[in-house]
């Protein structure tokens, strides 16, 4: 189960990500794919982060909009999105036929 999540500080890292997902116990976490510039390798503030339970991808869309922490600090103003993947809306599509 994958979500999407983007508006990240552009110097935040997987570590951070899991760390954001870790203390607000949304869940195991399997995988933290960040999408990043490829001519400098800077991020470019999205991320694909897959989880291991469904419920998890539940819990996690209920952090949309919280302010992110990095380095033990609230980022004021730089407020997370948090969405489906397009695969996982594929699956929802096809489960509801």
């Amino acid at each position: 189960m994958t979500i999407l999540v983007y508006c990240l500080p552009t110097d935040a890292k997987e570590k951070d990500i899991y760390k954001f997902f870790s203390v607000n116990n949304c869940g195991k976490i399997r995988d933290i794919r960040m999408i990043k510039d490829q001519r400098t390798g800077k991020s470019k503030g999205v991320a694909y982060v897959e989880f291991f339970h469904a419920d998890s991808v539940q819990k996690s869309l209920a952090l949309h909009n919280r302010p992110f922490i990095l380095k033990g600090k609230e980022i004021p103003f730089h407020e997370i999105k948090i969405q489906h993947s397009q695969a996982e809306k594929n699956r929802a599509a096809a489960a509801a036929r």
